[in-house]
């Protein structure tokens, strides 16, 4: 698993059409009015043979980031794009939804982009010393 993570003002999103993916699940709109962590995450190949651990992994990694932030609000964005080699369509929404309700567990606000989708973004990063970062779990 990699993710980019932004620590953004605000940030909305609107469908634009779909994308390349056998898995397309319904797109929504996101508009999100408030200081945000947003995580563009792919899954791999090689975390469909560990699935549990990564997202224990990614829970403790993102709630670590989350706490240096002072964050609580998550939007998470299905990103094929991050040069790995990618899992399957259907275990990356699998592993997104999983990963967003076991952030939910723990009390975070999460907002999920729908898979498949591409988006029309608008957003604000914070430009302070933590605003970018990215992470490779697995």
């Amino acid at each position: 698993m990699r993710f980019l993570c932004w620590h953004v003002d605000y940030f909305r999103a609107k469908p634009a059409g779909r994308g390349r993916s056998t898995v397309v699940e319904e797109g929504e709109a996101v508009d999100i009015e408030k200081s945000a962590m947003l995580l563009f995450i792919s899954f791999e190949k090689s975390d469909e043979s560990s699935a549990e651990d990564v997202l224990d992994r990614a829970v403790s990694e993102i709630g670590s980031i989350a706490a240096q932030l002072n964050e609580h609000t998550i939007i998470l964005n299905p990103f094929a794009h991050l040069f790995g080699e990618l899992s399957s369509p259907q275990f990356g929404a699998e592993m997104i939804e999983k990963l967003a309700e076991r952030l939910r567990d723990r009390k975070f606000e999460v907002y999920r982009l729908s898979f498949g989708i591409f988006y029309e973004i608008e957003l604000r990063a914070k430009g302070h010393k933590l605003a970018r970062m990215s992470r490779k779990i697995g």
